[in-house]
C-alpha cells in the first residue's frame, strides 16, 4: 500500500516537471505570435499611411485562429487618420495571456496580456 501511494505522488511530479516546459513553449509561442502579427500590421499600416478596418480585422482574424478570442483582442494606433510621409506611426496589438503554469514559482504575478509594438515612418504618398 505505501508503495503505491509513493508511486502515485512520483508520478504526479514526474508528470509535473514534464508539462511545465510545454506550458512555458507554447506561452512564448503564443507572445510570438502576438509581436508577429503586430509586426505585419505596422509594416502594412505604412503604405496605407494609418492602421484601416481592414487590416485590424486581418490580424484580428489571424489571432483568433491561433485562439485568442476576438473580443478580448486589442488594436490601437497612435493616429485615426492618414499621416503622410515621414510621419511616425505607432501600432499596439495586445491579446490576453491565458495562465497555463500550475504552480507559480516566483513570488510575483504572471502578465495578464500579451503586448506588442509596432513604431515606423509612414510612407503614404497621394
Amino acid at each position: 500500500m505505501k508503495a503505491t501511494v509513493l508511486r502515485a505522488l512520483f508520478m504526479w511530479l514526474v508528470l509535473f516537471i514534464i508539462l511545465q516546459p510545454i506550458f512555458t513553449y507554447i506561452d512564448y509561442l503564443l507572445d510570438l505570435q502576438v509581436k508577429a502579427n503586430t509586426s505585419y500590421i505596422t509594416q502594412k499600416a505604412a503604405t496605407e499611411g494609418m492602421v484601416t478596418a481592414s487590416l485590424r480585422s486581418e490580424v484580428t482574424a489571424n489571432l483568433k485562429a491561433v485562439g485568442f478570442p476576438e473580443a478580448s483582442i486589442a488594436i490601437t494606433s497612435s493616429t485615426t487618420s492618414v499621416q503622410e510621409r515621414k510621419q511616425r506611426l505607432d501600432v499596439y496589438v495586445t491579446a490576453p495571456r491565458m495562465n497555463l503554469f500550475p504552480y507559480n514559482f516566483s513570488g510575483m504575478s504572471q502578465p495578464t496580456r500579451y503586448y506588442g509594438h509596432g513604431s515606423i515612418m509612414s510612407e503614404y504618398l497621394d
